[in-house]
């Protein structure tokens, strides 16, 4: 087809519409009026199901019946999947992972898998069940969506659903027409909806953050509503694929108009244009409406670029620019657009075409009668090919224009979508740069666009989607996102073209590790040998760095093959990521997965890494396996045996005292015992685990020690529990049954189980202070002064370890007022101890320290201080002896 032909001018500027390919298949069948229809982006698949939102009374679309239908760019069915429900759907697009999303007005919905035609299904509770959902949007592999009441939710992950509430849009009625700016698009980093106010105006809400109306003139608010125009009755809304300009579509006084508007309301740059959208020799459907603005409203507004709109009629597309507008009449009744970054994307059912503004170079070098210099450099690059050169001297001696040819040439290549008009513009500029230095045109501006055109050739010509019809302008944007490029090829398992572009792109290692792991999960599942289907794929991934041989394993295993697991396991370099495998794949085979955890627990000893043993015996210890059979596998390392005790001291006292007993460890199964015991605050529970210390110290026939030291301490807990329960029938006492470790000890004190009582503060690791003020509170308890003195005395003789002053304390608190000042008055030091008695008011004891121990001073300091006349008397006395 001739490059010139079905150009569309629009004030100058000229669009065409170019067919990718021919419907060959299936899809002629479709009717795209009537059924529910999702076009993917990129070029991709297309999905088709019933549409029971709409009543039909004779359904052409036996295709769908019970399914939905995913098709091929060419138009032949990829797969079928499964759907006979009749709820109304609220979103049927696809994902950015060109998966398909259904949403159902309940809140459920699914995701299809457009090769393979499954379906996984997700709900998002009864969150939607009352107010159901109306409609819904995508955003990248999310949606937002709007209820009946008018309220807007946010799931920023489709695959791991979470609802966000949207700030209130405090909405009254339905509003006419809404759009979602994705985060990644938006100045705030946030998701973005712009809604058509019923009121006037739109309303701007971002996420976490409080929404704000722009009204038209007639309700001005701030400065940037003076710049706006007339905003009432939005029908539409549509924003560029840069998501920096916005266009509205409005019905005011009996006309449409469409609005343009330049960075979202904050640039002066508004403009706007009535247009016509009567289809006056199209049959309309018939409607009972009365009402022009719903007769005639376009089905949808999509932009064509940067400086265009396209509506949607019946059987016509208008194209809309900021000055001027054309109508053109589609061959095919109904017709399924999507919007792409360079153009509109067109499908019906007979062709698979693009709508896009063709470039100045495009227009310089094919518009009919042309005299550019992209113009005259083609046709003399033509004439040479045929062997008939026309003279161009003139051309060749222009360096400046001839550089312009050689840029349009260039340019006008990138835009053609034909293979052999593409070859001939390149091989033009080749021609023409033969002619020129370097300084006049980049010298790898030609090899790029062959480099990338080369790109986009092979997805069209390739894959299971009859070919992926993308532009040059498409790949480039593409290219900037490998990891999506690389996994919608993934997505038909496209792995040769996938690693051939990966490679032509020099695209990083990550990228080309995904590839060949895709490649190696899908190859196992081929039915061939295990050993062999090793080998096969570890020679084809033993040169690439960045491989996961584990994620190959955790693929082999779900689908039944778990010897050619633990084969591929092995070539796994590193043991953290061998591991974890290892223990899910024990876990993921239930009732056989001895030997994962066998295999788990020899490379964790053999990584020398703590945190994998303990992983590993963590994993190991809570399975439903026979407990002697894990301990002996445990026990059979010593390594194993060593962090296994180590775990369970700190976290398991249960699991420590079942392994002790495997090992035969008797007395320290007894010394687990009593400390267990002295944890409980029970006195039951207490001497119930003394029971069990002393049975097994009983096995050790060897030491009867510790066996007489715990009938001695189940004899003294005894008796206190005899007592407690006394003190339970007498109403008049408090009783407490729970009593720390101190009042055990006191209790040993109190009875003159002394041995005992050092026995329990040694156990218990006692500080040696808080033991003796443990004992003299028991001494001075059961009033025995004599033994009091001796151990005080016998305590303090080096150094004081016993303070005088808590001793003193006691005995007053006790009533014994007298020897709490004898024993103040034995303090080390005089001046404390004087001081401390004129402190609690004992004066005469104070002068009478501070003269044993002939401190003049301080005789001199507490002078002034004294008030009682013998006390005075006493220290004048001393002082005019002295004196003399």
């Amino acid at each position: 087809m001739d490059p010139s032909a079905h150009w569309k001018e629009l004030n100058r500027k000229y669009y065409k519409f170019h067919q990718f390919n021919t419907i060959t298949g299936e899809q002629k069948s479709l009717d795209f009026f009537y059924q529910r229809i999702a076009v993917s982006k990129w070029g991709g698949p297309l999905a088709a199901t019933k549409n029971y939102n709409q009543v039909i009374l004779m359904r052409t679309d036996d295709l769908l019946k019970d399914s939905i239908v995913f098709f091929s760019n060419n138009g032949k069915i990829i797969s079928k999947a499964q759907y006979k429900e009749i709820d109304r759907i609220a979103l049927f697009d696809f994902l950015e992972d060109e998966q398909l999303l259904l949403l159902k007005a309940n809140g459920s919905y699914y995701i299809v898998d457009p090769i393979k035609g499954t379906k996984k299904t997700y709900d998002l509770m009864d969150q939607f069940k009352q107010q159901q959902i109306h409609k819904g949007l995508i955003v990248n592999n999310g949606f937002v969506l709007m209820t009946t009441n008018f309220e807007f939710f946010y799931i920023p992950n489709a695959y791991e659903p979470q609802v966000h509430k949207m700030k209130p849009s405090n909405l009254t009625q339905e509003p006419e027409h809404w759009q979602v700016i994705p985060p990644q698009k938006t100045q705030s980093g946030k998701m973005e909806l712009l809604i058509a106010n019923p009121d006037g105006g739109i309303i701007h809400i971002i996420e976490d953050e409080k929404w704000k109306i722009y009204y038209n003139k007639d309700k001005i608010v701030n400065e940037i509503d003076k710049k706006l125009p007339d905003l009432r009755n939005i029908k539409m809304i549509s924003l560029s694929s840069n998501y920096k300009n916005l266009s509205l579509l409005q019905y005011i006084n009996q006309r449409w108009v469409v609005t343009f508007i330049s960075d979202f309301f904050d640039s002066t740059d508004c403009k706007q244009i009535p247009i016509d959208l009567k289809e006056e020799d199209v049959k309309k459907e018939e409607s009972a409406e009365k009402d022009i603005s719903k007769i005639e409203r376009p089905r949808r507004m999509l932009w064509c670029g940067d400086d265009c709109v396209v509506l949607q009629l019946q059987q016509y597309l208008v194209l809309v620019s900021q000055d001027s507008y054309i109508k053109v009449k589609m061959s095919n009744p109904h017709f399924a657009l999507k919007q792409e970054v360079d153009g509109v994307r067109i499908l019906t059912q007979k062709k698979n075409e693009i709508l896009r503004k063709l470039p100045e170079a495009y227009v310089n070098v094919f518009l009919p009668l042309s005299i550019k210099p992209g113009a005259q450099l083609h046709s003399a690059y033509e004439s040479f090919e045929q062997k008939n050169p026309i003279e161009d001297d003139e051309l060749r001696s222009k360096k400046t224009e001839l550089g312009e040819a050689v840029n349009d040439c260039i340019k006008s290549g990138q835009f053609e979508i034909n293979p052999e008009y593409q070859m001939k513009l390149l091989k033009a500029a080749s021609y023409g740069k033969t002619f020129l230095g370097n300084q006049l045109i980049d010298p790898n501006l030609l090899n790029e666009t062959c480099k990338y055109l080369r790109v986009s050739n092979a997805l069209r010509r390739n894959g299971s989607v009859g070919g992926r019809v993308v532009t040059y302008e498409q790949v480039l944007q593409l290219i900037k996102n490998p990891d999506l490029f690389i996994n919608l090829m993934l997505r038909y398992n496209l792995h040769y073209l996938a690693i051939e572009i990966s490679r032509f792109l020099k695209f990083q290692i990550k990228q080309k590790s995904t590839i060949y792991t895709h490649w190696a999960c899908c190859k196992v599942e081929s039915q061939i040998d295990d050993d062999q289907l090793c080998q096969i794929i570890k020679e084809k991934i033993k040169e690439e760095k960045g491989v996961s041989f584990t994620q190959i394993a955790q693929k082999s295993i779900e689908i039944g093959k778990s010897q050619l697991a633990l084969k591929l396991l092995d070539n796994e370099q590193s043991l953290s990521k061998r591991i974890p495998v290892l223990i899910w794949m024990a876990n993921y085979q239930q009732g056989n997965n001895n030997s994962y955890y066998e295999k788990a627990l020899i490379d964790a000893i053999a990584s020398k890494d703590s945190n994998l043993i303990y992983l590993v015996l963590m994993k190991f210890l809570k399975t439903d396996m026979d407990e002697t059979y894990k301990f002996g596998i445990l026990s059979q390392n010593p390594v194993a045996q060593a962090h296994l005790i180590y775990y369970l001291r700190n976290f398991d006292d249960k699991y420590l005292q079942k392994y002790l007993q495997y090992l035969k460890k008797y007395d320290e199964c007894g010394l687990l015992a009593i400390n267990q015991a002295y944890q409980q605050s029970n006195l039951g529970e207490k001497i119930r685990f003394l029971e069990f210390a002393q049975k097994y110290f009983e096995e050790e026939s060897k030491d009867s020690f510790y066996s007489k030291i715990l009938q001695e301490q189940i004899r003294t807990l005894t008796d206190l529990k005899q007592e407690v329960e006394r003190e339970k029938k007498e109403k008049s006492k408090a009783v407490m049954e729970e009593r720390p470790l101190n009042s055990i000890m006191e209790t040993f004190l109190s009875k003159d189980n002394i041995q005992l009582a050092q026995e329990f503060a040694k156990t218990y690791k006692i500080p040696e202070r808080r033991f003796n003020i443990t004992r003299v509170k028991s001494l001075i308890n059961n009033k025995n002064w004599d033994e009091l003195e001796r151990f005080i005395n016998e305590r303090n003789k080096k150094n004081v370890s016993i303070p005088y002053e808590l001793v003193a304390d006691m005995l007053i608190k006790a009533d014994q007022e007298e020897r709490g000042l004898q024993m103040i008055m034995k303090m080390p030091d005089p001046e404390e101890s004087c001081y401390m008695l004129l402190k609690i008011g004992q004066q005469r004891h104070a002068v009478q320290v501070a003269i044993n121990n002939k401190k003049s001073q301080l005789i001199q300091d507490i002078r002034g201080s004294i008030n009682d006349n013998q006390a005075r008397a006493q220290l004048e006395m001393y002082l005019s002896q002295n004196q003399k």
